[in-house]
């Protein structure tokens, strides 16, 4: 891969058949190394196959110089450090940090001196070098989509292709400080038009792992990072028109804002990725069920965690009912489920009453968010000339499912990913996880009938 060398630079050197990684810094050279050592990497299958990588330290020089990082300890907690932290031991990667504070300090200074303190020279560095508007999320994945530049450090997935078997791994996701719960990003014509910055989600890295390596890591990161109590997995399975990336971004982006203790993941199956390609979409979700019956399997029985807590969203319903409905006929144990929400159902109403019905695995509990301005699976409805779930009138009932109508926004102002992106759902999701209570018992929801309500107001 062609990668672009710049100024400050870490560049990470990660040997699988080693216990070392070898750090190299560049400083203003992209040629001459300031110095390299050897670290000792973490017992960890995660680490041992993270690819190599580079880390800009423009970010990390422009909060020193900021004042915004004033010391080696706080340097430790930089998101931008994130995927070293995981790959070091902690002893290493605390001395690291020492050294690299105390050379970045060092150069500041210098440049300071050298062009003299206070003068234009100094904002000049601050706006070339400080970018302090970011955050890395680190999001996990399993997809059945086919992978592709497979050769490359960072990996990406085809949205017209699907592979005959699953591939696990990790991303990074970068957050930008600016970031509105419940938003991936403002829309371009909106930035345009208010002369906004960027401040989309944005993937960093991805790259695949293997499967034992996946799981066994997963595992690791809930006992290292997280209290017993606190060992979550938070899982998206996505819906219609949602490209890898996109999943990867909404995933870290749910994550971000629950605000709850534990790791997030999404899987991702071959959504074309268009509109236009809706009927293909069907096909696909309906031939990725095998697979995403494998990782929920795996998923309860590998991950470690102590509860799993599920976000279905749209057509991506379909493919996780019936991967429940294959798990039981043939013969696998019963799931143990957190939370598991059910948003924007893309599903006939008959199939979705019929299959939950008797729905075998355990669980906390079962949301279902409905809308009366979903556009989307109000398309649905009409194309198949059948009600669906997820559109209403009319509100029907499930047995063992809460049932919560979304009012109060247009399609223009959230749309069909409502669920992710209404500040209020997201609160009431987060209180459904950390308390466990009913919509009865629950902040937001008002109980309307047999069903209940909560106005997002926009």
């Amino acid at each position: 891969m062609d990668v672009v060398m710049k100024p400050y630079h870490l560049q990470i050197e990660n040997n699988p058949e080693r216990s070392t990684v070898a750090v190299t810094l560049y400083g203003e050279s992209v040629d001459q190394p300031l110095g390299a050592t050897d670290c000792q990497r973490q017992d960890d299958p995660v680490a041992r196959f993270t690819p190599d990588f580079l880390i800009d330290l423009a970010p990390i020089r422009g909060d020193i110089e900021a004042q915004i990082i004033n010391n080696a300890v706080q340097l430790r907690e930089a998101d931008d450090l994130l995927q070293l932290r995981d790959l070091l031991m902690e002893q290493d990667f605390n001395e690291l940090c020492e050294m690299l504070f105390n050379i970045l300090q060092y150069a500041i200074q210098q440049t300071s001196v050298s062009r003299g303190a206070g003068d234009a020279g100094e904002a000049e560095i601050a706006s070339r070098w400080a970018d302090p508007d970011k955050r890395l999320v680190r999001v996990w994945f399993a997809t059945n989509r086919l992978p592709v530049n497979i050769h490359e450090v960072d990996q990406d997935f085809s949205s017209d292709a699907s592979a005959n078997a699953l591939t696990y791994g990790i991303c990074n996701v970068f957050i930008p400080k600016s970031h509105k719960p419940g938003s991936v990003g403002t829309a371009w014509w909106r930035r345009w038009i208010y002369l906004e910055k960027d401040d989309s989600l944005k993937v960093h890295s991805a790259h695949a792992l293997p499967q034992d390596a996946f799981w066994e890591g997963f595992r690791h990161k809930l006992e290292s990072w997280w209290k017993p109590g606190e060992r979550n997995a938070f899982v998206l399975i996505h819906g219609f028109n949602v490209s890898f990336e996109e999943a990867a971004v909404r995933a870290a982006q749910i994550g971000y804002d629950l605000k709850l203790p534990g790791e997030i993941a999404f899987y991702s199956w071959p959504s074309h990725g268009r509109v236009t390609d809706y009927t293909a979409d069907e096909a696909t979700i309906g031939a990725s069920v095998k697979y995403i019956a494998q990782f929920l399997h795996e998923l309860c029985e590998k991950s470690g965690a102590e509860r799993v807590h599920l976000f279905v969203h749209s057509m991506g319903n379909r493919g996780f009912i019936a991967a429940l409905e294959r798990l039981m006929a043939n013969g696998f144990p019963q799931l143990k489920l957190g939370q598991v929400f059910f948003c924007a159902p893309d599903e006939d109403v008959r199939v979705f009453e019929d299959k939950t019905s008797s729905f075998p695995h355990q669980y906390e509990n079962r949301t279902l968010y409905v809308s009366g301005d979903d556009k989307a699976v109000a398309a649905s409805k009409w194309l198949h000339q059948a009600d669906r779930v997820g559109i209403v009138p009319p509100v029907y009932e499930y047995a063992g499912i809460e049932t919560i109508e979304v009012d109060g926004f247009g399609i223009l102002d959230l749309g069909h990913g409502y669920f992710a992106s209404a500040e209020p759902l997201i609160e009431d999701i987060r209180e459904a996880i950390a308390t466990r209570k009913p919509a009865a018992e629950r902040t937001l929801p008002q109980a309307v009938g047999n069903h209940y309500l909560i106005d997002v107001g926009c």
